[in-house]
C-alpha cells in the first residue's frame, strides 16, 4: 500500500510539471505570435522599382482571432483591444546593371495608443531582384525592432513586448499588362529569427521566447493610373499564424528606364 502511494504522489508530481511546463509553453507560443505580427512581409513583388523611383505606402497589417488561454488562466491578446494595426512603408529605388532591380526601405509605425495598445516599430528592408521580360526573381533581407504596450495579464496594466526580427525571403512573380493596368502575381518563401522578449509591468516578471519561423506568402499586386499601386498578401507561419495584408502606395514615374523594360 505505502508502494502504491508513494507512486501516486511520483505520478503527481509528473503531471504538475507537466502541467507547468505545458502552460510555460502557451505563454512562449503567445509571444512567438505576437513578435510575427510586427514582421515585414514584402507586400510588393518583385523587381518593381526602376533606379532612384519612390514608394510611398500605407500598409494595414490584419490581426487574427488569437486564443490567449494559458493553462488555467485566459490572457489578452492583441486581438482583444484591435483587429488590424497600420505602418507606413517608404522604398527607393537603387540603380545596378541591366536586368537587375535593386531596393531599399523603412517601415514605421508611430507608438501612438489606441484602446490601451500602442507599438513603436521601425523596419529595415533591402532586396535585389533579376529580371527576364515578363517574370522576376529577387531575394530580400528584412529587420524590425517594436516595442509594444498593452494590457496582457490584467486589463488596469500595460506589459511589454520588446521584438527583434531578422529574416530573408525569396520570391518569383509574373507581370501581365491590360492597357493602363498592370497584374502581378508573386509568391515567396522565407526565414525569419524570431526573439520576443515580454515583460509583466506589475511585477517585473520577464519571458523571452527565441524561434525559427518559416514564411510562405502569396500576393498580388495592382498598377492603376499609372502612379498608384494596391497590393493584397497573404502571410503564412506554419503552425503559428495566417493573417493576410494590404498596402496602397504611391510609385512616380520617376528614374532610369530600364529597370522596367
Amino acid at each position: 500500500m505505502r508502494r502504491l502511494h508513494l507512486l501516486g504522489l511520483v505520478l503527481a508530481a509528473v503531471a504538475g510539471s507537466a502541467r507547468a511546463q505545458t502552460m510555460l509553453d502557451q505563454e512562449l507560443r503567445l509571444i512567438e505570435i505576437h513578435s510575427l505580427l510586427v514582421a515585414m512581409p514584402a507586400l510588393e513583388a518583385p523587381a518593381r522599382l526602376r533606379p532612384f523611383q519612390p514608394s510611398a505606402g500605407l500598409e494595414v497589417i490584419t490581426i487574427p482571432i488569437i486564443d490567449g488561454t494559458t493553462g488555467g488562466k485566459t490572457q489578452i491578446t492583441a486581438s482583444d483591444r484591435a483587429r488590424a494595426f497600420p505602418r507606413v512603408r517608404l522604398a527607393l529605388g537603387l540603380p545596378v546593371a541591366d536586368r537587375w532591380s535593386a531596393f531599399a526601405g523603412v517601415g514605421w509605425v508611430p507608438p501612438v495608443e489606441f484602446r490601451g495598445v500602442s507599438s513603436n516599430m521601425v523596419g529595415l528592408e533591402a532586396g535585389l531582384a533579376w529580371r527576364c521580360d515578363r517574370f522576376a526573381a529577387g531575394l530580400r533581407l528584412h529587420g524590425e525592432w517594436a516595442d509594444s504596450r498593452s494590457p496582457v495579464t490584467d486589463p488596469a496594466t500595460r506589459d511589454q513586448l520588446v521584438t527583434w526580427v531578422t529574416g530573408a525571403d525569396a520570391s518569383a512573380g509574373w507581370r501581365f499588362d491590360a492597357g493602363p493596368v498592370g497584374l502581378q502575381p508573386y509568391a515567396s518563401v522565407g526565414v525569419g529569427r524570431i526573439k520576443g522578449t515580454f515583460t509583466v509591468t506589475g511585477d517585473g516578471h520577464t519571458l523571452v521566447s527565441r524561434t525559427t519561423d518559416l514564411t510562405l506568402s502569396a500576393g498580388l499586386s495592382l498598377v492603376v493610373l499609372k502612379n498608384v499601386e494596391v497590393a493584397a498578401e497573404l502571410v503564412a507561419y506554419p503552425g503559428r499564424l495566417i493573417h493576410p495584408g494590404f498596402r496602397i502606395a504611391w510609385v512616380p514615374q520617376l528614374g532610369s528606364p530600364r529597370a522596367v523594360e
